[in-house]
This record gives structure tokens, sequence and C-alpha cells, in this order.
């Protein structure tokens, strides 16, 4: 979408639900590692459950969920099955929550106070 069509962007359409699924996927840090891993390429689920050291079969799972979810993709060949993001929106949103989260400690420490990842009430 373009940034103009951005700000006349109406909040309260069919697309709401599938937005808060997502960030309901992306509030999970396994799946949030996974998905900043294979956001510039390919990989195995093998190949994933090493790179975020993680249990093949919890990977697995993990994967299953993205997958129903439409953020990653299964790419069957001979060699195996490769997963792949659907798009650059989920790596992107998770690129941007991790920046917000630096930038918000950055500030804390500006400002003198706790730097801890406690959530508000």
């Amino acid at each position: 979408m373009r940034e103009a069509e951005h700000a006349h962007a109406t909040y309260d359409t069919p697309h709401l639900d599938a937005a808060v699924e997502v960030f309901a996927l992306l509030a999970n840090p396994v799946r949030v590692k996974m998905i900043l891993a294979i956001r510039d390429i390919e990989a195995s689920a093998n190949h994933l459950a090493d790179m975020v050291d993680l249990p093949i079969d919890q990977t697995s799972h993990e994967l299953d969920r993205l997958e129903s979810a439409g953020i990653v993709s299964r790419q069957r060949r001979e060699s195996g099955d490769f997963y792949l993001l659907t798009g650059v929106h989920a790596g992107a949103l998770a690129e941007a929550a991790i920046f917000h989260a630096e930038h918000q400690q950055q500030e804390r420490i500006r400002a003198g106070s706790p730097t801890s990842n406690s959530r508000p009430n």
C-alpha cells in the first residue's frame, strides 16, 4: 500500500482480526526468532532448529502455526521441505518491534529509569 493510502485506512475492517492474530503470533519470542532467521533465506526445519537453538519438535510445531497463519510457506523439494516467509511484512513487523524495544530502552537509560522489560499495567 502506498503512504497516502495508509493515511485514509479504516481500522474497523475485516482485516482487524487477522492483524490481531499476526500480533498474537509475534508475541512469542521463539516465533520472532524464527521469523527473523528466515527473513532473507529459505531453511529446512532442521537448519532452522539449529539457527534458533531449539529442539526439532518445537521448531516443527511453531512452523506449523506460522504456516497455518500464512506467515511462512513450505516449499517441497527432492532434498526435503524448506520454509520461507510468505512476504516481507512479518519480518518487517518483527524488526520494527525490536527497533522499538531498543529505542525504548535507550530512552529509559537517558531518563535514568530502570531498564527492565516489564510491561506497564
